[in-house]
């Protein structure tokens, strides 16, 4: 169905966030039921912390899974999901390409327009992320090509690395035109087929899974074993250290941003009166 025969009613940011605690409930409930460990995330653990909730002008919600769990839940959720929710990602979702968020749960009969992506050929409900952790190689460098040249090759993509002029900002820009030719798939197939390199590690930490650009190191004893956090006034799984890992992150996470600094991804969000939006 074509959304110019759809009626589309506009949502407050509070509704959406209402929504985005519908679909967080329904994975706490999968994972419960089937023994899968997930705990929230950057700004979703920000906003327990700081505000019992949802930072009040946040519009997504983030929890993380080491990669074992990650990947059973990929496959318990495509099947018991309940009807209203769609598990996304490029197998489920064959217009799907954000490899860099390479797991979400859609609500169907949403839509959640972020900026860029007005006319994308897929699924575009509101939505919950669902990001890996992976422990790194034990060895130093194959640990650096799992997150910092894959991430780097990755992030080309995204930025204008003609902007930086220094030498270090030459070499950068002359690796990254050598091996500008590969595509998304490749990248994400290399970051994947590193994980081998894992499999044994004794590291004491994890960083965010090896298709992620982001490369914090997260003490183990700061995430495990999880403990139970308020968030909306319900209890969801959070880390053990949320200190540790905020300051990890944000350094002084207590102090609220400027105004201008409040952003949000949004263009538009919806809820569609008929046949799913998809």
């Amino acid at each position: 169905m074509k959304e110019k025969d759809q009626k589309l009613i506009p949502c407050s940011l509070r509704e959406a966030q209402f929504m985005m605690l519908e679909i967080l409930e329904e994975v706490h409930r999968i994972c419960e039921e089937n023994h899968i460990e997930y705990f929230l995330i950057d700004g979703t653990l920000l906003g327990a912390i700081r505000h019992g909730g949802f930072i009040p002008w946040d519009d997504d919600l983030d929890i993380g899974m080491t990669r074992e769990n990650y990947e059973k839940f990929k496959l318990i959720a495509k099947e018991e999901l309940k009807k209203d929710f769609f598990l996304q990602s490029i197998e489920t979702d064959k217009g799907y390409k954000l490899y860099h968020i390479p797991l979400k749960v859609r609500k169907d009969n949403t839509i959640f327009e972020e900026f860029g992506e007005e006319n994308e050929p897929y699924h575009r409900g509101i939505y919950i992320d669902i990001f890996p952790y992976d422990k790194l190689s034990d060895n130093e460098f194959k640990a650096f090509i799992q997150k910092k040249f894959i991430g780097f090759l990755i992030k080309g993509k995204f930025k204008n690395l003609k902007e930086d002029k220094s030498l270090k900002g030459a070499i950068r820009k002359g690796i990254y035109n050598v091996l500008k030719p590969l595509s998304y798939e490749k990248l994400n197939d290399m970051a994947h087929n590193t994980l081998k390199w894992s499999k044994d590690s004794k590291r004491t930490s994890y960083n965010y899974g090896v298709e992620l650009l982001w490369d914090n190191d997260f003490k183990e004893s700061d995430l495990f074993p999880l403990k139970k956090i308020v968030f909306e006034g319900k209890e969801f799984w959070g880390p053990n250290n949320p200190d540790g890992v905020l300051t990890n992150i944000y350094g002084d996470y207590m102090t609220l941003p400027k105004e201008d600094e409040r952003v949000w991804h949004a263009k538009g969000i919806y809820k569609v009166q008929g046949k799913d939006e998809n």
